[in-house]
């Protein structure tokens, strides 16, 4: 289903795409690094460990590799599409984490649309600002937006109308935006399976994540999901973002071949604050539930929360950035053997330097502390600790035609 939905957005598009050989751009970004972890194997190795690298697996890494292209169709509509290797040898050897159609009509009045089409990252993270959805202040973003990245991926459309206020004098632009979706129907199966992570390594459209491996992009009950926000904007200095999310599962709903539908909802809430030109201010939380199962099967209700602030320091090429993470799942009903309510923190330090126009020298240093009582299962201690040193080097490059 999800190939089909890519290759009939990719056949309906590509007479326009065919045409516009020299409106095309194509940015591209190459991360290796070396990797020392301490603690229990990774989620990604089968084991209960939330960091992304484990002792079984470190030393010299590919953590990503992508190409991003932007075809420049007409003044307002552009086509974008993000292509990723990783080196954790996943199903598809290169596979697609964006591709979408976008809308910006030139604005008439004060308000200004704009829309996307296709499957892209919903607007909720504060951090991951960059081409690609990179952090742009860490190697490994926060455990809100590593969870937001493991299983979520608008695959339907996305409006949003903005009233430009700050270009006629008034304090701020305000924006409405609002999106229906499919194919997020088991959002939550791997928040319930091992709690929050602090990972790098977002689930792409077609590929799986973790071991056993999870897949997520299935439309199983037929009932489309939205998802809903507000965002208010101080220039470039002050951005505060509020968003309900809701796929609207059935959680009573299961495919054959395995896939439950789970009922996941959650309410975010953060802000981005930038006093000066070398400062950054973020805090964002975000709280939620996640059900399946009905009828005559054991229902599975849980509630998760997760928070984190950050401080980041910008000087000539280098920056230095901080960031405290709290995340908490409750597990009320379910499943026999131990609960999964997992109760965690992590400290993340990270140090960039730029080489240039094309490199970027990365250094970050994670401790993360969980609780987590299915580990008893593994004879490994419900309270762990973990650390994760991370030395990247990424190069960057950007052509066009």
């Amino acid at each position: 289903m999800r190939l089909r939905f890519a290759l009939a957005a990719l056949a309906a598009f590509w007479p326009l795409v065919a045409g516009a050989q020299d409106r095309l751009t194509l940015d591209g970004d190459l991360d290796v690094r070396w990797v020392h972890a301490t603690g229990e194997p990774s989620f990604m190795n089968g084991g209960p460990g939330i960091l992304r690298f484990d002792p079984e697996h470190e030393g010299l890494e590919l953590g990503r590799a992508f190409l991003a292209p932007t075809w420049r169709i007409a003044d307002i509509v552009s086509l974008h599409a993000v292509l990723d290797t990783y080196g954790d040898h996943n199903r598809n050897p290169v596979d697609i984490s964006e591709f979408y159609l976008s809308v910006r009509p030139f604005p008439t009045g004060p308000v200004r649309f704009s829309a996307r089409i296709g499957a892209f990252y919903m607007p909720v993270s504060l951090e991951n600002r960059g081409i690609g959805w990179t952090d742009v202040y860490s190697i490994t973003p926060s455990a809100v937006n590593s969870w937001i990245g493991e299983e979520f991926r608008t695959m339907g459309a996305e409006m949003e109308a903005r009233w430009r206020g700050a270009s006629s004098g008034y304090l701020g632009d305000f924006a409405l935006i609002g999106a229906a979706y499919g194919w997020n129907d088991p959002a939550g199966a791997l928040l319930a399976e091992r709690g929050f992570t602090l990972s790098d390594r977002p689930s792409t459209l077609f590929g799986y994540l973790g071991s056993p491996p999870l897949g997520f992009y299935h439309e199983i009950d037929r009932r489309p999901g939205y998802y809903g926000g507000v965002t208010w904007r101080h220039h470039d200095r002050l951005e505060i973002r509020a968003l309900r999310y809701d796929n609207r599962g059935d959680p009573t709903a299961s495919t054959r071949s395995g896939f439950y539908a789970w009922r996941t909802r959650f309410s975010s809430l953060g802000a981005r604050f930038e006093p000066d030109a070398h400062w950054t201010l973020i805090a964002q939380a975000l709280d939620g539930n996640t059900a399946v199962g009905g009828g005559d099967d054991p229902q599975f209700y849980m509630r998760f929360r997760a928070a984190f602030a950050l401080a980041s320091y910008e000087w000539g090429r280098q920056r230095l950035t901080g960031r405290y993470d709290e995340f908490h799942t409750h597990q009320l009903s379910g499943f026999l053997g131990p609960p999964h309510t997992q109760d965690g923190h992590a400290w993340t330090v990270a140090w960039a330097y730029d080489l240039g126009e094309h490199w970027q020298f990365l250094s970050e240093w994670i401790r993360a502390a969980s609780s987590f009582p299915p580990r008893l299962a593994l004879d490994e201690p419900v309270m762990q600790t973990q650390t994760q040193l991370q030395l990247a080097a990424r190069y960057h490059f950007k052509a066009g035609w």
